[in-house]
């Protein structure tokens, strides 16, 4: 018995010759032939097109647990007692400082120091494929001070920790966690009517796989370093976390990308070219 090799290239060759006797017995365009409107084109690229515009507009939004305190460092002496407070925190993002502080210029030692920081953890829906975890959020922090000191600096901070699966780590434990990924605003010094501002956007992705429940972990810092003089930080002083564009605080955004579709976006530039 022979068995026959089949080659893998299609055989193309017919349509290099036209069909002249079939395309000459067309109709022509002055044809008394009665209006009609074939179909059988099949579905139009708009549906997809459409589709996929959609798709790259949502974002799914992630509401953030309120913060929890966790350090309270603060000058060990009676000095320092007045020291730096925090309203009950809510579940919009944000943490609140105030403060009024106050060293006579007899006093010996160094600088008065306080540090206080609260943490949030998120998770997020499972899943339903392997493939990337997008997201992106804004740090902002505002610090409405007010003083006279020889020495008077204050600084907010927020480190942040993403895993792929919260069942098999912990997001305050990855790598680099322990260094902020926002300083917004660092040694404000606490002049009268001082009131600054700073916001910054932070976009990334994860590898994930399907049935994965990512977890994101939030840690916002404030500090406060004084000597000689008095001190207020006052209401309105807050570092949160919010949206990457307009909206309410408290919200980080979040969207999964299939595997599949990676792939083939990735071959959507390749030209396409007859074997």
């Amino acid at each position: 018995m022979t068995i026959a090799t089949v080659s893998s290239a299609r055989d193309l060759s017919r349509l290099e010759d036209l069909p002249v006797d079939l395309i000459d017995d067309l109709p022509n365009a002055a044809d008394d032939a009665p209006a009609t409107s074939r179909t059988g084109f099949g579905d139009s690229f708009d549906r997809i097109q459409a589709g996929i515009q959609g798709w790259l507009r949502h974002w799914e939004p992630q509401r953030l647990p309120a913060f929890t305190a966790v350090r309270d460092a603060m000058p060990a002496s009676s000095r320092g007692r007045s020291e730096l407070q925090a309203s009950p925190t809510r579940d919009d993002g944000a943490v609140r400082v105030t403060a009024s502080v106050y060293d006579g210029p007899n006093r010996d030692g160094g600088p008065l120091s306080w540090s206080r920081n609260w943490a949030s953890v998120a998770v997020l829906p499972p899943a339903r494929e392997a493939g990337r975890l997008y997201y992106r959020f804004s740090v902002s922090s505002r610090l409405v001070l007010d003083g006279q000191a020889a020495l008077s600096l204050a600084s907010t901070s927020v480190n942040f920790g993403i895993v792929a699966d919260a069942a098999k780590a912990s997001p305050f434990e990855t790598t680099g966690f322990a260094t902020p990924i926002a300083r917004p605003l660092v040694g404000v010094q606490c002049r009268e009517d001082q009131d600054a501002q700073a916001s910054q956007v932070f976009e990334g992705s994860i590898a994930v796989r399907q049935g994965d429940t990512p977890a994101m972990a939030f840690v916002i810092g404030t500090d406060l370093l004084f000597e000689d003089g008095w001190v207020r930080v006052h209401e309105g002083s807050s570092t949160w976390i919010g949206s990457a564009g307009p909206g309410a605080s408290g919200t980080v955004e979040f969207r999964y990308a299939p595997a599949a579709m990676l792939r083939l976006l990735g071959r959507l530039d390749e030209p396409h070219r007859v074997a």
